[in-house]
């Protein structure tokens, strides 16, 4: 049994086990996409776990990682395999090129997408490091700009000054 039984990690568990087994059947594609899920739901219910608990639990998760790459691999090899070899078929079946047709599709529409998310990042870079340089450049107006209106209230200062003088001599007179 499992230290984790009654808990939500417990259930995947349950669960993850169950369908592993199914894998080596028909319909295993479907199910390892499935165990996939699981495994990723494992892995947060994980996150949640006390600290001595959650080392268990990402040796448990390994494991079946572990398990559920053989299964993959016994799928795109044909079945995995099951020993004698006297009535060996043709290496690759129509449903497996169906299969790795698939896979390989799929593989060339993520690098596309991965292509595109480079390419979004480098402009998005490129306008980040244009609005830091224009941003550099309007702080130095800035700064420029505030350094001669305290000059400009400088010389009010002393106009003002002067004129209070001139404003007392003047009526003394």
């Amino acid at each position: 049994m499992s230290a984790f039984e009654g808990t939500s990690f417990g259930e995947y568990e349950g669960e993850l086990k169950e369908m592993l087994e199914k894998a080596q059947g028909a319909g295993a594609a479907d199910i390892i996409a499935e165990c996939q899920d699981l495994i990723s739901q494992m892995k947060l219910e994980m996150r949640t776990m006390p600290k001595d608990e959650k080392a268990a639990a990402a040796t448990a998760i390994q494991g079946y990682e572990r398990q559920l790459q053989e299964a993959e691999s016994a799928l795109l090899l044909g079945g995995g395999g099951g020993g004698g070899g006297a009535a060996e078929e043709a290496p690759v079946d129509t449903s497996d090129r169906g299969r790795m047709q698939a896979t390989t599709d799929r593989l060339e529409e993520q690098q596309t997408k991965l292509s595109r998310a480079r390419d979004l990042v480098a402009d998005i870079e490129e306008t980040g490091e244009e609005i830091v340089s224009e941003l550099a450049a309007n702080r130095e107006k800035i700064e420029a700009t505030q350094a001669k209106v305290d000059e400009a209230n400088q010389n009010m200062d002393k106009a003002n000054t002067i004129t209070g003088r001139m404003g007392k001599w003047f009526n003394r007179w």
